[in-house]
């Protein structure tokens, strides 16, 4: 009787060693085509059977689609749940930005643009400082004589991130009839739940309110009227 007892106790815990071990959650997502990458590698898309063993008690999930903003969670053991929903919030910020997929790499690249001939340097000056201030409230730098300037940030906010973007000009000159100069525009991002002081980090696309300034600055110096 003792034995059958022992042997009903190890087999009780035999069978919950094992389903432990087979423990298994399925990750859908929203949208349908976002990637999953789990401990970074990526497994599937739009939805993945996670399955634990005994030596594991999370994953890192990693969920990520275009135009919707990257999260990342750890899917616990413990989790109750044989299924889970995650949802990705809309990246406002790409939507209202251009970048490498729109074929433009215009954020934190320096433009070369050589001036009009006939402009003189005063001309030069006045129009680029111009443009600099219909798209900018502040100007941090204005220095004529050595042909910089540089506005300071100006913030843009979206439901769940800030980018800010801020415009550098440097005037050079090749010879007495040849000034040219390069603009670049600096632009960085933070998620809004973020609060240290190192939340903003380079982003790699520029706001498209930001496009007829490029135009602007290549129209009003060099090229025609």
């Amino acid at each position: 009787m003792r034995f059958l007892k022992l042997f009903f106790s190890f087999a009780v815990l035999v069978f919950a060693i094992n389903a432990q071990a087979a423990k298994k959650i399925t990750i859908s997502t929203i949208p349908e085509n976002a990637e999953i990458r789990i401990d970074g590698a990526v497994v599937g898309t739009g939805s993945y059977q996670v399955k634990f063993d005994k030596n594991t008690d999370f994953y890192l999930v990693t969920i990520s689609a275009p135009g919707y903003i990257e999260k990342r969670f750890r899917l616990l053991k413990t989790n109750p749940k044989s299924s889970v929903l995650y949802t990705l919030p809309e990246d406002e910020a790409f939507a209202a930005s251009t970048g490498s997929e729109d074929g433009d790499e215009l954020a934190n690249t320096w433009m070369d643009v050589t001036c009009r001939q006939g402009l003189s340097e005063d001309q030069i000056w006045k129009r680029l400082m111009s443009v600099a201030t219909t798209y900018f409230d502040n100007v941090e730098v204005r220095d004529k004589a050595s042909g910089w300037i540089k506005t300071r940030w100006k913030v843009t906010k979206f439901t769940n991130q800030t980018v800010k973007t801020r415009l550098e000009v440097r005037m050079s000159f090749v010879d007495d009839t040849h000034v040219t100069f390069k603009a670049r525009i600096s632009s960085e991002i933070k998620d809004n739940d973020c609060t240290s002081d190192n939340c903003y980090k380079p982003y790699s696309r520029v706001l498209r309110k930001y496009e007829p300034m490029i135009q602007e600055l290549q129209t009003s110096v060099g090229g025609g009227e």
